[in-house]
């Protein structure tokens, strides 16, 4: 009887440790559909909203060139100039780059993550999550052409120098040309670089300053997205970061309804009120008419009467 309790005592915690094991491994396997899901619903999604727009993303990317070269930094066709006329091997480098420094340093991140630390690991894939909800939008509201689709100012260098399978007919069937802004290979670059210098290596630190200025060279040389499509992408991850922020002070209750109402419309009010504040006492405004002469402007008016500086008062 002594020794058939002692067997059911030593039998008993295996059979506790097999069904922990069991959870465990469903736990993995909801948490790779869950991530997997997401993604191919918001690949799918990105290609039924771009459908048949092909007019308006051309005229949206005529626009985003002429904006940059109002703005002053239209500088895509020289950047990929630039790396054409270096070398073959420089492009084709920044080619399989834009594919491999991708999904392959994501994915292997991820899974790190996951095994290190679940709590951060559900942190990001919310961030995450909230990017592809607001790049949908974005694809929706604003289909974008992406520059080597404009053959006048930009080289597919993808279909010249290879690997022609992404540029091809192949390879547009997996994703949606048409959904340039924003660019989340840059907004996740940044994303991920914030993991990277948070993991305390000295390493990944290095490497988390590396890794999205690379990505920004690889997405422009390829011609797949412009500089203000990696702009939007850097301000769709600062949105899903602060929505994930704001979500989670609900959750744990240190932020409620009463507290976000009165703080907003309290900040929409400063903000109004700062757009329609004068000018304040002795601040110089460009006019037709002076008011009043302030100390030394005497003589420079003397000398540029085509343009007088004065003094307003309230």
């Amino acid at each position: 009887m002594h020794a058939l309790r002692k067997s059911n005592d030593v039998a008993k915690p295996a059979g506790i440790g097999g069904r922990v094991a069991s959870w465990q491994g469903a736990s993995h396997l909801r948490e790779f559909g869950l991530v997997g899901g997401a993604y191919l619903l918001y690949m799918l999604i990105r290609q039924i909203i771009a459908a048949d727009i092909d007019a308006v993303a051309l005229i949206h990317a005529e626009n985003v060139m002429n904006l940059e070269k109002d703005l002053g930094f239209f500088w895509e066709p020289a950047l990929q100039g630039w790396a054409i006329e270096t070398s073959d091997t420089l492009v084709v480098f920044f080619n399989w780059a834009y594919i491999l420094t991708f999904y392959p340093i994501i994915v292997t991140a991820s899974i790190i993550l996951y095994t290190k630390s679940k709590h951060r690991y559900r942190y990001y894939r919310n961030v995450v999550f909230l990017s592809f909800v607001f790049a949908l939008v974005a694809f929706a509201i604003f289909p974008l052409a992406p520059p080597r689709m404009l053959t006048r100012e930009f080289v597919d260098t993808m279909a010249i120098f290879g690997p022609a399978i992404y540029s091809g007919a192949e390879g547009a069937s997996f994703y949606n040309a048409f959904a340039a802004m924003p660019s989340l290979h840059f907004g996740w670059s940044v994303l991920f670089a914030m993991i990277f210098f948070r993991s305390g290596s000295r390493f990944l630190r290095i490497f988390a300053f590396i890794y999205p200025s690379m990505m920004l060279f690889t997405i422009v040389v390829t011609g797949n997205h412009y500089f203000l499509d990696a702009i939007a992408g850097g301000v769709v991850i600062v949105i899903s970061f602060g929505t994930v922020n704001v979500i989670g002070a609900f959750r744990r209750g240190e932020l409620n309804t009463s507290q976000l109402i009165p703080t907003t419309s309290r900040s929409l009010a400063t903000i109004g009120a700062m757009c329609r504040r004068q000018p304040d006492r002795g601040v110089l405004t460009r006019g037709s008419q002076p008011e009043q002469q302030v100390t030394g402007q005497r003589q420079y008016d003397r000398d540029y009467q085509h343009s007088v500086y004065v003094s307003t008062f309230l």
